[in-house]
């Protein structure tokens, strides 16, 4: 009889020693998350601290359906993915589109071709209807920069 309360109080131990181990290796694994989560969002962050662009210029075609713009990376963050920059136009009516666009070139292109570095140039176009009179270029990180026509 006393043999039985010996090995009750074995697996009892035993369990709670799972329980504790199971509840433990959970807490370690939700603060790994917890940290690699801030760790991106401070990388997204510095990122979009450091990037800053701007309207260079822009010029219409003969015909007024084509309009190019030059767009700077004045900041200190290389955009790898200029393909994901947003272009928005704004006409006389008020209305506001998000316009598709083609790269032309970035000049000088020799760092990292391919990427939109500090310092260079990036020409694009867009096929307009009608006049706008307001441009808006949006890098992936949410930084923009606007210019009346």
């Amino acid at each position: 009889m006393g043999f039985a309360t010996i090995i009750g109080a074995i697996v009892g131990v035993f369990l709670l020693l799972v329980v504790a181990y199971l509840l433990i290796g959970a807490s370690l694994i939700t603060a790994e998350v917890v940290m690699t989560a801030q760790r991106d969002m401070t990388e997204v962050q510095t990122d979009r601290t450091g990037t800053s662009i701007a309207i260079d210029g822009h010029q219409i075609s003969a015909d007024n359906t084509t309009l190019y713009l030059q767009v700077k990376n004045e900041g200190t963050t290389v955009i790898e993915n200029p393909d994901q920059m947003d272009l928005f136009l704004a006409t006389g009516t008020g209305t506001q589109t998000r316009e598709e666009w083609q790269l032309i070139e970035i000049t000088p292109d020799l760092i990292n071709p391919g990427f939109f570095d500090p310092g260079e140039l990036l020409n694009m176009s867009v096929t307009i209807d009608t006049l706008p009179i307001w441009m808006k270029v949006a890098t992936p990180t949410g930084t923009a920069a606007s210019a009346y026509l």
